[in-house]
């Protein structure tokens, strides 16, 4: 690297490090809870009990609005948050992406945006790319104070959703579920990278993870692993009851398209699929997509697989459903299509097809 960009790297640093501090939204999350004479403190050692049989799930819908401060981030989550859970949501699922609504806080960044019209210029991937290392530390601590903090106001589990962040020399699509504590309890690297993200060198991850909850076994994958079968069938092969899918599908809503993915996947594998989108425009880039609830055909009331779905594909809604766990593990001990399911076979080609 010359000294010139080098200096001109360092300055840029200097700038962001101000712009995404997280001190104004620290001391303004201190104000929030004193105002209301909550105190972050006292809810950590709280004991939370959950239904073991039954929970109810948010999906959020959310508006891709540009902030202009951590602030004005923060207190968004927090509404949409609070509707949730007013409507007794437990576990509440936010979508891919999340972090683009930080991008507005960047001097001049929707003026420009509005002025070149498209969001990504022909041949800028490395610029693109460049741009995810010096942003991702910074949005990353916002994020993160953001949504362990929503999660242990609320006393609920938060999968936050996805950021795009370095890891090591690395850029990762990145999903993150909080508990009712704040403790992030684990993530999930995106495994199957869209053409854009091929693009400007996203790198896919290698392992699915599924985590015990209070309730039951929980697996997070993002957006186009949905597109592929084996995804939630290993979920389901690990023992995953729920499988949530953050999405931000940038193209005109189609139907016929946005039926292929987690819909499909949960009839296959016979899990609970939790799917939420982010919505709205960022210059060129169109994002739609209908947030739901869904699970295997037998155990919806209108037998379409269909708990609850939004009304939109482009408004920000807040999609809230029952998820009986109980029922699905009887189900599933009844199910001819597991219980007559060839493992052998399955072990024999999946291993010669490695797609994570």
């Amino acid at each position: 690297m010359s000294i010139i960009k080098k200096v001109k790297k360092i300055g840029i640093q200097t700038i962001l490090k101000r712009l995404y501090s997280p001190r104004p939204l620290e001391q303004h999350i201190q104000k929030d809870m004193k105002s209301k004479k909550q105190k972050v403190e006292a809810f950590i050692d709280k004991e939370l009990t959950f239904d073991k049989d039954k929970i109810i799930a948010a999906a959020i819908q959310v508006n891709l609005q540009l902030h202009k401060s951590t602030i004005e981030y923060y207190e968004h989550m927090k509404l949409l948050t609070e509707k949730a859970v007013n409507k007794g949501a437990q576990l509440i699922t936010f979508p891919e992406n999340i972090h683009f609504l930080l991008l507005g806080i960047i001097p001049m960044f929707e003026k420009q945006l509005n002025k070149e019209k498209s969001f990504i210029k022909q041949g800028s991937s490395n610029e693109m790319r460049e741009q995810f290392f010096l942003l991702g530390p910074y949005i990353e601590k916002i994020f993160d104070l953001t949504f362990s903090t929503l999660a242990r106001k609320y006393q609920v589990y938060i999968m936050a959703g996805s950021i795009t962040v370095p890891v090591g020399n690395q850029i990762s699509n990145i999903a993150y579920l909080y508990d009712p504590s704040g403790k992030c309890l684990g993530t999930q690297r995106k495994l199957h990278a869209t053409p854009l993200e091929e693009g400007f060198g996203l790198d896919v991850g290698n392992e699915l993870n599924v985590i015990s909850l209070p309730f039951g076994k929980i697996a997070f994958p993002v957006c186009m692993d949905a597109t592929y079968f084996e995804t939630f069938y290993l979920a389901r092969e690990q023992g995953a009851d729920i499988v949530v899918i953050p999405i931000a599908n940038n193209e005109e809503y189609d139907f016929y398209k946005a039926f292929r993915g987690t819909w499909h996947r949960v009839q296959e594998a016979r899990v609970f699929g939790i799917k939420s989108a982010l919505v709205g425009k960022m210059g060129d880039l169109v994002f739609t997509g209908k947030s739901g609830i869904f699970a295997p055909i037998d155990l919806t009331p209108q037998k379409d697989g269909v708990i609850q779905e939004a009304q939109t594909y482009d408004k920000e809604e807040i999609v809230v459903g029952e998820v009986d766990l109980a029922t699905l593990r009887t189900y599933r001990e009844e199910d001819p299509l597991l219980s007559d399911s060839n493992q052998e076979l399955y072990d024999k080609y999946l291993s010669l097809y490695n797609p994570l």
